[in-house]
């Protein structure tokens, strides 16, 4: 069993839930769930991966801020996989409500992570789940499930976000006040309802690599190329198990500059924002 076998259950179990109107959620209220951290989509989402997988595998729920937000463990083999879950809801007119790029708070997506087992740090690999929910909040009517990777193969710059927050104590007049740094992050938005390749669709993304390890290679339906500013190239299937047109691997739709519009942001210059009232007449 590979990383992949177990992402594409995940899949397919969310995959099967799917109805006219998406895929239906039932979220519990925050009240219930636990603090405003606890997200009860995350909660939703690993109760429907338990429901998914065999009694052979285990889940992890990190916790709130910590990335993966699950872990995933087959008991029988030893593989492990981590899945981060982002969602986002969709504005009344249909769009999704951030646009290029989205957050990732004090941790780059990446698609190896850290986790500890026991005492042991273990590197681990790490896909990440992207839904966009109705304005109703009661169906996903975008899902994405890709490879970390897809977005940033970069794991020692992974690593050195993840270590980079610090605080500064001793600040201000009276040696009082402190400073939190905490980077924020803001990579490609596979949700963007303007990538008309991905938006509304319930399609998963990995390395065409390993697709070719698993014996599930039906429903490919696109290939993807990722050229980073080194030159280099890499190749990646679009699955789509909701296609119901046989497509020949031979001759697959290939899709490339998935995200220029992110690189195409220019800097902005950031101005300090002062009250202004009007002078005495």
């Amino acid at each position: 069993m590979t990383e992949l076998d177990i992402i594409l259950d995940v899949y397919r179990g969310l995959i099967s839930k799917i109805k006219t109107s998406g895929i239906p959620v039932k979220l519990r209220a925050k009240s219930v769930v636990g603090t405003v951290q606890d997200d009860p989509f995350d909660v939703w989402i690993e109760g429907e991966i338990k429901k998914a997988l065999p009694k052979t595998f285990e889940i992890f729920h990190s916790g709130s801020l910590t990335t993966p937000d699950l872990v995933i463990r087959n008991k029988k083999s030893g593989v492990v996989v981590g899945l981060e879950i982002k969602k986002l809801i969709q504005k009344p007119n249909g769009s999704d409500s951030r646009g290029l790029t989205i957050d990732y708070n004090s941790s780059l997506p990446c698609g190896s992570t850290l986790i500890k087992v026991g005492e042991e740090t273990v590197v681990i690999p790490c896909y990440y789940l992207f839904a966009l929910l109705d304005n109703s909040s009661k169906n996903i009517v975008t899902l994405i499930l890709l490879d970390g990777d897809f977005l940033n193969y970069d794991f020692d710059l992974h690593k050195e976000a993840k270590y980079s927050n610090y605080t500064e104590y001793n600040h201000g007049p009276y040696a009082e006040g402190s400073i939190r740094h905490r980077k924020m992050y803001t990579y490609p938005n596979p949700l963007n309802s303007k990538i008309e390749e991905f938006h509304l669709r319930q399609i998963l993304i990995a390395k065409k690599a390993e697709f070719d390890k698993v014996s599930d290679r039906s429903n490919i339906t696109d290939q993807i190329i990722r050229e980073d500013k080194f030159g280099n190239a890499f190749y990646y299937y679009l699955k789509d198990d909701t296609n119901t047109e046989k497509v020949d691997l031979a001759s697959l739709n290939t899709l490339k500059d998935i995200f220029e519009a992110c690189k195409a942001r220019k800097p902005k210059e950031r101005t300090a924002s002062i009250p202004n009232i009007p002078p005495i007449k």
